[in-house]
């Protein structure tokens, strides 16, 4: 039996929570809220080096958790709630479906 297309992509999708420092980024990003905030006010805030911060960044944008926007020079990034509230129900769905009552 192979994975469903549904099944890889909530694999990615906990696979980018699945370290503490996206986590405490997922954190920090609740906490500010749907307006975002900067690349530069998130590497103050969460104290990550450059490279550091790119590297989960770059995690959470394919497992599809952040939204990324341009404004003039600045990059933001705010979480985005609909597709972690989609994939943790589609989650919760496809293990109650295989749970015996």
């Amino acid at each position: 039996m192979k994975p469903t297309q549904n099944q890889d992509y909530l694999a990615t999708f906990f696979i980018a929570l699945g370290h503490r420092r996206r986590q405490m980024l997922c954190s920090i990003l609740a906490e500010i809220g749907p307006k975002g905030i900067t690349y530069g006010g998130l590497k103050t805030k969460s104290g990550l080096s450059k490279a550091t911060l790119s590297h989960h960044l770059n995690f959470m944008n394919k497992g599809g958790i952040i939204k990324r926007r341009i404004k003039g020079r600045e990059t933001w990034y705010a979480l985005d709630m609909s597709a972690v509230s989609i994939c943790s129900g589609q989650f919760l769905q496809n293990i109650l479906r295989g749970a015996k009552m």
